[in-house]
């Protein structure tokens, strides 16, 4: 699984302190109510299920069983306002999105205000 190594990881905690830090530091800056820190596994939908199963047991949490629409498995750890997610999708869902995508800029709608 691609995941960040040591060094990416130690840039990413970095990263998330100095932001608490500054967000901390400046009130007056918006701020959202929450956020999801997501991690998505790759592979053969099998070995997606096996990775998410094997995290699932590291961070002490239950599975998300899919719904029929998004049919993610995925597997969350909540930190109050903050969630740490691994994220499995299935290989024919992905196929459908990417077919979907295909379509992107196709049609476009008439802005009748622009920022």
């Amino acid at each position: 699984m691609p995941y960040a190594d040591t060094y990416q990881r130690l840039r990413l905690i970095t990263g998330l302190r100095t932001l608490a830090e500054y967000l901390e530091a400046n009130p007056e800056v918006p701020a959202p109510c929450g956020t999801e820190l997501m991690v998505f596994v790759q592979g053969s939908d099998h070995a997606q299920r096996i990775e998410i199963d094997r995290v699932a047991r590291l961070v002490g949490t239950r599975l998300f069983v899919p719904d029929s629409f998004s049919r993610h498995y995925r597997v969350t750890r909540n930190f109050d306002p903050v969630a740490y997610s691994v994220i499995a999708i299935p290989n024919a869902v992905r196929a459908s999105h990417d077919a979907l995508m295909t379509y992107d800029g196709a049609v476009i709608a008439d802005a009748s205000e622009e920022m």
